[in-house]
């Protein structure tokens, strides 16, 4: 029986053999973006928002999908790079990130893409914008892809939209 490092260990490894990775891309920015594919559950046409009091610019609103209340997060407000323009053909990807739930809108989707692994490279030094939440960058046969931290992403989102002094559930 194997020691939990070591199938950790072993794991990894088989996963850095792995001839590809695969993504859901979308576009935002100007640019292609992409996260791990297991995160999104499904794209949805993006519904009614309602607006809640005092929510910070990039969180445009919540929706309701299936019975559930769904935050919309737009990834280019919550980087200080613009907004995505809500019109009623956007689509939304629901992600799940750890314990959070949410459907991400963007300028349009382009669906899962495979990356082989040896083409991933680290990102840009460069701290700001969106280069903060990059995990690495890619290439496929549409061009060069930016790969999100999405968990990371998502978990500043919930940081800066609880104010300063209240208590996180």
């Amino acid at each position: 029986m194997a020691e939990p490092k070591e199938a950790q260990q072993a794991e990894s490894g088989a996963q850095a053999s792995a001839p590809e990775a695969w993504f859901f891309c979308l576009r935002l920015l100007g640019g292609r973006y992409a996260f791990e594919a297991p995160l999104v559950t499904e794209v949805v046409r993006l519904g009614p928002l309602t607006r809640l009091p005092a929510a910070p610019a990039f969180l445009p609103g919540v929706f309701t999908h299936r019975g559930e209340v769904l935050p919309v997060l737009d990834i280019a407000q919550l980087v200080g790079q613009g907004s995505v323009s809500l019109r009623p053909s956007t689509r939304a990807a629901i992600v799940h990130c750890g314990p959070w739930k949410v459907a991400v809108v963007s300028d349009s989707v382009e669906g899962l893409v495979a990356i082989p692994r040896r083409q991933l490279e680290p990102p840009p030094a460069e701290s700001s914008g969106v280069a903060e939440f990059l995990s690495a960058v890619g290439r496929d046969r549409a061009g060069a892809i930016a790969i999100l931290d999405l968990p990371r992403l998502v978990e500043t989102a919930r940081a800066r939209a609880v104010p300063a002094g209240s208590a996180a559930a």
